[in-house]
């Protein structure tokens, strides 16, 4: 996905923007790092990870404040990580590498894979229970903690980039020129659902079994308030590719390319650019708290957001 997923810094930000009260507080950080930074996640508010290109892997135990590299023994793109708790986690990346953990990263095992295809999304429900998605329609499932990897029938042979669990039986998995797919029984059948579009799809998010939302390319934002049956597209003002997605009480949030933050105070009805300090093209955010969050792109970026 690095090939959809590269720019210079500048000063002035985005003025003609009309200025939301709470969306004007994301600052640049740099930690070092030249390598993209894929995706990021916080199973708790202390303890978050941070993977991307070249094997890397950064974990922190501050809040954000401080973050150290942990050996990952790949040097693989690592494009995403899910902890279900502080201690038990699952990496995956290309070439059909999966990693975990079972000590909070300290190791980080290779898991034999059953495919070559580079692998996208990793989602877990509980220890027991996960799924992993790829390019060429794959979707591998686990009960067994990760361990061991079967395929489940996707149906399709399109990209599929990100999937979302709202119960163990009740997920989404969004793709390439349009693709969503849904199932309600954990996999054992995924069912197409129509999106309206061509677009390519790259991260869904649901707030509950009946609201979700996806973005895409071309600056769409589709969505959805009876579980994925109609999806419609709401009006984000961007023209790029949007990327990650998140909500915490009423806010919503939504990144992408060009150093697009996108703020929703109305729980994602309506959708407003607001100010980056950046032009790069941000990959991932996650709000650990209203007050507080993270975003992260290209060539080792971060941006922090604070409210006082």
């Amino acid at each position: 996905m690095k090939a959809l997923v590269e720019a210079t810094l500048v000063a002035l930000v985005w003025l003609v923007v009309i200025p939301s009260a709470s969306a004007q507080q994301w600052e640049l950080r740099r930690l070092g790092f030249t390598q993209n930074f894929n995706a990021i996640h916080f199973p708790t508010k202390e303890h978050g990870w941070i993977v991307g290109d070249g094997g890397l892997i950064l974990h922190t135990s501050d809040r954000g404040v401080s973050w150290q590299v942990q050996t990952s023994s790949v040097r693989t793109n690592l494009n995403d990580v899910f902890f279900i708790n502080r201690r038990r986690g699952w990496i995956v990346g290309d070439g059909g590498v999966i990693l975990m953990t079972t000590d909070g990263g300290q190791r980080w095992a290779s898991v034999a894979s059953v495919v070559e295809e580079d692998l996208y999304s990793v989602w877990f429900h509980n220890e027991k229970r996960g799924w992993i998605v790829g390019a060429d329609g794959v979707i591998l499932f686990t009960d067994d903690g990760g361990r061991s990897w079967t395929r489940q029938i996707s149906g399709t042979d399109e990209y599929l980039y990100h999937l979302h669990f709202k119960t163990e039986n009740l997920g989404w998995i969004v793709g390439s020129r349009g693709t969503i797919l849904h199932t309600e029984n954990g996999g054992r059948n995924w069912t197409k659902q129509s999106s309206g579009t061509q677009n390519d799809l790259f991260r869904v998010y649901f707030r509950d079994k009946k609201r979700g939302w996806i973005t895409g390319s071309r600056g769409l934002i589709l969505h959805t308030t009876d579980g994925g049956k109609t999806w419609i597209p709401l009006p984000s003002g961007a023209q790029q590719i949007l990327l990650g997605v998140t909500f915490r009480k009423k806010e919503g949030w939504i990144v992408g390319w060009e150093g697009t933050i996108l703020h929703s105070p109305d729980e994602g009805r309506t959708w407003r650019r607001v100010p980056a300090p950046t032009r790069e093209r941000i990959y991932a955010i996650v709000m650990r708290d209203d007050r507080e969050g993270f975003a992260i792109g290209r060539n080792g970026l971060m941006l922090v957001y604070r409210r006082p």
